[in-house]
């Protein structure tokens, strides 16, 4: 489940260099860096004004002739800058502005805009992949509220979603007007009255405009959503689609960046 894909809305695939030093996965949100494409950082600021990157788009492949594989992380790439470094590689023939000669490391962009939908993995934790969002187990219930154990965020009023895993309300998800990490509220009431032992998951995301930061490991930023955090100070302003959080461990969002994220001359 990690890493982004496009949904539809794809601006298309273009090749391009890797900035030196760096390693690329498939699935990495990017940007362009130094001397090629690097991968896409945390955000910075409210809608990343402070680090005000511009986003390009998810690494897709690489021109390896047979690519390097991480267990975990998946297919990647890596930048090499000396001659001896290019030709030792063995890789496949380039096309468009890179003849056949060319043999600096390359990755396959599939390039995206405000109106390219977003697949992405919500993750329990800003650096470890294998950690989910925290399930959540009734232990008072109610109509518009329920106390469990603590959710992975601190959610602020009216920005963040309880999904109802299990219970009368299952398959059922409601914006919480709360801001407590075990009483969870609500001004639109679940239908049916929450039990004890009912389990829900919560997310710092709602439909519609909501915020979103991606993960921090170091060589693999960019890979999930951080779930951890809701946080409008530090992060990217996105626009929700449509959540999936039916499954542990397959915690989806379907979302748009805002345009102002491809903007190369915003202040």
């Amino acid at each position: 489940m990690l890493g982004f894909r496009v949904i539809e809305g794809s601006l298309g695939v273009e090749l391009w260099p890797i900035d030196s030093g760096v390693t690329l996965y498939n699935g990495q949100l990017c940007q362009e860096a130094t001397t090629g494409m690097g991968p896409l950082a945390a955000a910075t600021g409210a809608a990343d004004a402070s680090g005000l990157q511009v986003i390009s788009g998810i690494v897709v492949g690489n021109d390896a002739k047979v690519s390097a594989n991480d267990a975990t992380y998946g297919n990647y790439i890596s930048g090499v800058t000396t001659a001896a470094a290019q030709n030792a590689r063995d890789y496949r023939g380039n096309s468009a502005n890179f003849p056949a000669g060319d043999q600096k490391p390359k990755v396959y962009v599939e390039r995206i805009g405000p109106q390219t939908l977003i697949r992405g993995f919500v993750g329990g934790s800003a650096t470890v992949h294998t950690t989910n969002i925290t399930l959540l187990t009734v232990t008072t219930g109610g109509t518009t509220s329920f106390v469990s154990n603590a959710t992975q965020f601190t959610p602020v009023a009216n920005m963040a979603s309880s999904y109802c895993r299990t219970g009368a309300n299952m398959g059922i998800q409601e914006i919480s007007n709360d801001t407590s990490t075990t009483t969870e509220g609500n001004t639109i009431a679940f239908p049916q009255t929450i039990a004890v032992g009912d389990t829900f998951v919560r997310v710092p995301y709602k439909l519609g405009k909501s915020w979103m930061n991606i993960n921090t490991t170091s060589g693999k930023l960019g890979m999930w959503i951080n779930g951890t955090v809701l946080d409008a100070t530090n992060a990217f302003l996105i626009y929700v689609k449509s959540m999936s959080l039916q499954k542990a461990g397959e915690e989806t969002i379907d979302f748009y960046f805002a345009p102002c994220h491809f903007d190369a001359v915003r202040a």
